[in-house]
């Protein structure tokens, strides 16, 4: 037996929410006028947040039928979103259904007897995002991140776009990125969103902006894969190729495999495996040193002699080297130079690149095996270490959680607008590492009226050497 709603109690659901659906993401109206002045068309339905019968979607069996048929347990939702959520009940449980018409039902009773910019066309709102300045930045276009945006019929798609990031996912091919003279300990020019509202008042009386208010469905973590390799730039780590984990994800059973060839390479030519040289690293966290001085070993180089002959010290005219047994070896400039050469072997320039790819798997593509190519210079001798628009009247900040389902963040603003007048203020949204939201923004004024945005849907990336200023701008709600 099924406990269905009564007519009675359909309208009472259908009213509470306003006649619209209570999916945030949809909120369309559900009835309006047929052609037949005496009729009218109705897309709503009353959905059961707990199903009416066994076997239906959500069902609970621990409630009475007077229960199941009343209306504290029916949400107004579109035909669409109906099937929906009937369709996928992991996704849409029974906790986000009540969520929905709480909030659904909360808006609707603010707006009742309160004139608002859906109903007049007497407030413009426009929301998009923002990129900083880059000219500045030298270190490649493909290390910029921007943010880019999209707009569907009824949603705001904000995408972040890194070259590099897009290059790492197509397979390569990857090479050393500058980490050594940021200030900022970071390869990649990035910053959080910068939310960018545009408002108009179009009234006929001033109008007193008091508070946004992010209605977030979804924040969920991003865990892309994503490693670079530092660039030693001032010669400091001699025989070490340095891996970084950006992503928000650790790395396991790494493989490095590659042919080494003398002199740096510029360009990564078409090299095929088999690579005659292959290093495992089990695990990468956050950064890893691999030693790759056996490789230089095999290809000639006499590795222990570069050592000793390193070590060496000069007595006035006369250099002093270690000697494997202990002692010391007396010689002259041009036999130290000579001896030099010789441990180099091909490798004439003290340096020698790697070419090839490195393998790993990761939580994001669990049993898949993601390969990167790569081209890196290794040094064999340390140098440095023995061994547009109108700006902005107003700039605010807000946080988003990494993870997490239907809940608020509200930003208190002070802006007034008199007739005609337009405004610009952007709210920069720090988040503590990337991730995916999904949410609307909806502005308030002193008066209680509300204007809301269409959908957002926004991903942020945030590489993960930048922890410690994320930890400095994340701060309670």
């Amino acid at each position: 037996m099924s406990d269905d709603f009564s007519d009675s109690v359909k309208r009472t659901i259908a009213a509470r929410a306003g006649y619209l659906c209570s999916n945030l993401e949809c909120r369309v109206p559900t009835s309006g006028p047929q052609d037949d002045p005496a009729k009218a068309v109705n897309l709503g339905v009353a959905a059961h947040i707990t199903a009416s019968s066994p076997g239906g979607p959500r069902y609970d069996f621990n409630l009475s039928p007077e229960e199941r048929s009343a209306a504290s347990n029916g949400v107004w939702l579109c035909q669409n979103c109906a099937k929906l959520i009937d369709n996928d009940v992991a996704r849409f449980s029974v906790e986000v259904l009540r969520k929905w018409k709480a909030d659904a039902e909360a808006e609707a009773k603010a707006r009742v007897g309160k004139v608002t910019a859906s109903s007049i066309s007497d407030f413009f709102m426009d929301v998009s995002v923002l990129n900083e300045d880059a000219s500045s930045w030298n270190r490649g276009a493909n290390t910029i991140l921007r943010y880019t945006l999209d707009r569907e019929e009824n949603l705001i798609k904000i995408e972040d776009d890194l070259g590099y990031l897009a290059l790492f996912k197509q397979g390569g091919p990857i090479g050393p990125l500058e980490y050594v003279m940021s200030p900022t300990y970071c390869p990649f020019k990035w910053d959080f969103p910068i939310l960018d509202f545009k408002v108009l008042n179009n009234r006929q009386s001033p109008l007193f902006l008091s508070e946004i208010v992010f209605d977030i469905q979804e924040s969920r973590p991003d865990p892309t894969p994503l490693l670079t390799i530092k660039r030693d730039a001032q010669q400091r780590f001699a025989g070490e190729l340095h891996l970084i984990n950006e992503g928000w994800t650790n790395l396991t059973d790494l493989n490095i495999s590659f042919h080494l060839f003398p002199g740096t390479i510029a360009t990564l030519s078409d090299i095929l495996s088999p690579h005659p040289h292959s290093i495992p690293v089990p695990m990468l966290e956050d950064s890893v040193e691999v030693d790759v001085t056996e490789a230089f070993r095999k290809e000639g180089v006499d590795i222990d002699g570069l050592i000793l002959v390193s070590n060496g010290r000069w007595d006035q005219d006369v250099f002093v080297a270690p000697t494997a047994d202990g002692s010391e070896e007396r010689m002259t400039e041009a036999e130290m130079q000579g001896r030099w050469k010789i441990c180099l072997g091909r490798f004439d320039t003290e340096v020698g690149t790697l070419v090839g790819e490195i393998s790993f798997t990761s939580a994001a593509n669990v049993g898949l095996k993601n390969v990167v190519r790569f081209t890196a210079p290794v040094y064999l001798v340390n140098k440095n270490r023995m061994g547009i628009p109108k700006p902005p009247s107003y700039k605010y900040d807000s946080a988003f959680d990494v993870q997490g389902i239907n809940y608020q963040r509200r930003v208190q603003i002070s802006h007034s607008l008199q007739p005609g007048e337009a405004d610009r203020f952007t709210v920069k949204v720090a988040v503590a590492q990337s991730s995916l939201h999904r949410f609307r923004a909806t502005l308030r004024d002193v008066t209680g009226q509300v204007w809301q945005s269409v959908p957002i849907q926004m991903d942020c990336f945030v590489p993960r050497s930048r922890r410690k200023r994320v930890g400095d701008a994340i701060s309670p709600a």
